[in-house]
């Protein structure tokens, strides 16, 4: 068998505005506004309509469009060619492609995924 499509079960549509939080298992695409805080266990996916004002937090973050408040990721963050960022982004990768707007600081962090911690020895 060919390899699954997994397809986007959450969809915040352009024209909707929500004004609160987003928590979610699966992966999550907002075209639309959103006032508050997006947690997501998959990939999130800010398309080119998408406006958030606040956390946003998923393993893997793909901005199309704009965001003003602090970026969260253990995975990648990719900021695409017309989206505009103003904040903070803390993630272990992060790709800026050419015409992409970044206002703020960027963390880097460690991975969790196979990360393989040394083991420690102690003294006698």
């Amino acid at each position: 068998m060919g390899k699954e499509v997994q397809a986007i079960l959450n969809l915040l549509s352009e024209g909707v505005i929500v004004e609160g939080n987003i928590q979610t298992p699966r992966d999550i695409r907002i075209d639309g506004t959103l006032v508050g805080t997006v947690n997501a266990d998959g990939r999130l996916i800010l398309g080119p309509s998408s406006h958030v004002t606040g956390k946003v937090n998923s393993p893997n973050i793909d901005v199309f469009g704009s965001v003003e408040g602090d970026i969260v990721s253990t995975g990648i963050v990719v900021l695409r060619a017309k989206s505009n960022v103003k904040g903070t982004i803390s993630t272990a990768t992060m790709v800026v492609e050419a015409g992409a707007v970044f206002n703020g600081e960027c963390n880097m962090i460690a991975s969790t995924k196979g990360v393989v911690r040394p083991e420690t020895t102690e003294k006698k």
